[in-house]
């Protein structure tokens, strides 16, 4: 009866993709790892998501959740959970200092050279979860709430609940960091928006309702990400600010009475 069960350490265990549709996401606790067994665990995240699917049920044991997922799976013997997560002013830096001097240029030359609206341009250069991130204060905020949640005894948590363990915030700050152009680009962004940039892109030329000889879809969507990870910053552009994130240290231990 236990929850990891000799079927299940045969087979593959399912790790959720927690930017995709919430509705197809099962409700966490959804551990990949047995539960109570990591003494130490990093969740570590730069630049903003694609979208607020991945942080909108992320504080809350409602939902599928990132950091319900993690923190179950921390041992009781003081497991910790490391949890780096942009701010919203870090996500905001990342757009206009980092990505939008690269990004819009190539945009605005695949609009005038194609003849697409200027809305697919728009929609391209858009990070709809930067101005939806909580800030730095709201986050702790909901964290703190999270451990309460989870010190307690609830419905479809008491199989993680043998014994009786609490969740306490240990540390809550800010920092900043400098991101690798070649990591950001070529690894996090890229790999990250692909598939919006795909289906944009697709979605605009089948409403062209025409075919181009030397375009087609995916030439344009290899024109973005490409060009994003190998065009100059325009010349005489200072270096890029500092990404300011959020750093959480969160610990699991046994109750003491």
């Amino acid at each position: 009866d236990d929850y990891f069960t000799s079927k299940v350490f045969d087979s593959a265990v399912h790790i959720l993709d927690y930017a995709d549709n919430l509705k197809s996401l099962p409700q966490s606790p959804r551990p990949v790892v047995p539960p109570s067994s990591v003494d130490v665990s990093i969740v570590e995240r730069y630049i903003p998501p694609t979208s607020k699917n991945e942080f909108v049920d992320m504080f809350t044991t409602k939902g599928p959740s990132l950091l319900v997922d993690r923190l179950v799976e921390l041992s009781p013997d003081n497991g910790t959970l490391i949890f780096v997560y942009p701010t919203k002013r870090g996500a905001q830096t990342f757009v206009t200092d980092y990505l939008a001097p690269i990004l819009d240029p190539i945009l605005r030359s695949m609009v005038v050279v194609n003849g697409f609206s200027s809305d697919m341009g728009q929609e391209l250069g858009r990070m709809v979860a930067v101005d939806e991130l909580p800030d730095n204060d709201t986050m702790k905020r909901k964290i703190l709430q999270l451990c309460t949640t989870l010190s307690q005894s609830s419905p479809g948590m008491e199989r993680f609940h043998k014994i009786p363990t609490k969740f306490e915030l240990l540390l809550s700050s800010t920092q900043e960091v400098t991101l690798s152009r070649k990591i950001w680009s070529e690894d996090w962004w890229a790999k990250q928006e692909k598939p919006r940039i795909r289906e944009v892109i697709s979605r605009y030329f089948r409403k062209a309702n025409r075919a181009q000889e030397d375009q087609t879809p995916v030439s344009l969507v290899h024109e973005v990400l490409d060009g994003v990870a190998q065009k100059a910053y325009p010349e005489g552009r200072a270096e890029p600010a500092g990404i300011e994130i959020n750093v959480f240290v969160i610990s699991r231990s046994r109750c003491t009475n």
